[in-house]
């Protein structure tokens, strides 16, 4: 049975969702901003300049025509800027310091996750790997890697926290309203109106003061994805082009849908795999 404290931070979660997407989404007051403010100053952090960040690009198409390959390579570059791509000074391998950074044109924006179309925000990941899981690319497709440096001190809203999604176990009204909070910016969709309520959350952060967002990755366990607001308190500073060539996953039985005729109940890596009840663990299915 779900708790009291659950059933109260869901009301308030779904009244603010219902409100910014059917009603109002200007000059908002609501109960939910309001925790919001006073939960953001408890668990607020601090980024130092130098600290490195990772944004991820696929090398698609429109990608090609700023990498470095082919623009130092054109046919009409000389033998010396051919030869300073392989030289220790150009720390961009894959897409050039521009192509490895935000759109500069405005109008290319798109809404997302914390950002409205047409407002540019910057959008990286505490590790490599989280950065090329937030890109989703399939087999083979050419990935660009790019080192983003902060270059001014940073504060930041940290609603990256561990939720129990349990909702028969007991938690703060807080709590459970960050949880709601935390899946507003990290659950997967393509739908741009489910990026409604996030965009107003990170919108109202940047009005107390913050400089970015902290939050938990949907596609990567355990990593951590920021958005900083003014992207010129970051700068590209390296970059590398890598191939996609291998994907693991791995599968649990859904709830009430074990399979309880000895064939496979999970994929493990890859590796259809069975729970041998003699030996107490998983163990590699014949398929």
């Amino acid at each position: 049975m779900e708790t009291p404290n659950y059933k109260d931070a869901s009301e308030l979660w779904y009244s603010f969702r219902d409100e910014v997407m059917f009603r109002q989404r200007f000059f908002l007051n609501h109960p939910v901003l309001d925790r919001l403010g006073d939960i953001a100053r408890t668990l607020e952090t601090f980024i130092a300049p130098g600290r490195i960040y990772y944004r991820a690009r696929i090398i698609d198409d429109n990608a090609l025509k700023e990498h470095m390959l082919r623009k130092c390579y054109a046919p009409d570059r000389t033998e010396e800027e051919r030869k300073w791509y392989h030289s220790k000074a150009n720390k961009f391998r894959g897409l050039s310091k521009e192509g490895s950074y935000v759109p500069n044109d405005p109008k290319l924006i798109r809404d997302a996750r914390s950002n409205p179309r047409f407002i540019c925000y910057l959008y990286v990941a505490e590790s490599p790997t989280t950065a090329v899981y937030e890109v989703r690319p399939i087999l083979y497709n050419a990935v660009n890697v790019a080192g983003i440096e902060v270059k001014e001190p940073l504060r930041i809203a940290n609603i990256a926290v561990d939720i129990d999604p349990n909702t028969e176990k007991e938690k703060s009204v807080d709590e459970w309203l960050l949880g709601f909070v935390q899946s507003a910016f990290s659950s997967p969709t393509n739908n741009p109106d489910d990026y409604i309520p996030s965009q107003i959350i990170a919108e109202f952060f940047r009005h107390l003061g913050y400089d970015g967002i902290r939050y938990s990755s949907s596609l990567h366990k355990g990593g951590h994805n920021l958005t900083i607001y003014n992207v010129l308190k970051c700068e590209p500073v390296f970059s590398t082009d890598m191939r996609f060539e291998d994907m693991k996953i791995s599968l649990r039985p859904a709830i009430g849908a074990e399979n309880r005729d000895g064939q496979f109940q999970w994929i493990k890596d890859n590796i259809p795999m069975r729970w041998d009840r003699d030996l107490n663990k998983l163990v590699e299915a014949e398929v």
